[in-house]
């Protein structure tokens, strides 16, 4: 699989790399947003500087998806800053998850240059 670095993102994949999950600031008006993009969602403006999120979120919907061999669940994470949800490879079974249940990023490192992120449940489905 290739992955495209632009210069919106470019910070974004440098802070994947030092195990940190990044999302643009809007220099104007304050607004972190995720994904990052070229521009601020809410005043427009293409001044940004980048902030730490805290890489926790919360399940909002997963499928399990299987291509080729072995399959794997993709989830709708909401980020507890509340910038957006983003669709996400969730490291767990089906089974071991449900709506609402809390996740922390975890990071992997597939090539020198390149690194993933993946969520993990933070507690064991009850």
């Amino acid at each position: 699989m290739r992955y495209t670095v632009s210069d919106e993102t470019k910070a974004f994949w440098e802070g994947l790399r030092r195990h940190k999950l990044l999302a643009p600031r809007c220099k104007r008006c304050g607004e972190i947003f995720f994904p990052p993009r070229s521009h601020c969602p809410s005043c427009l403006s293409r001044e940004k500087d980048w902030t730490e999120l805290s890489g926790e979120g919360t399940l909002y919907s997963w499928t399990e998806v299987r291509i080729g061999g072995e399959p794997f669940v993709l989830g709708v994470v909401e980020l507890a800053e509340g910038v957006g949800r983003m669709i996400s490879k969730i490291d767990a079974k089906p089974e071991e998850l449900s709506i609402g249940m809390k996740l922390k990023v975890a990071y992997e490192d597939v090539a020198d240059d390149l690194t993933l992120f993946v969520w993990r449940p933070t507690q064991k489905f009850k």
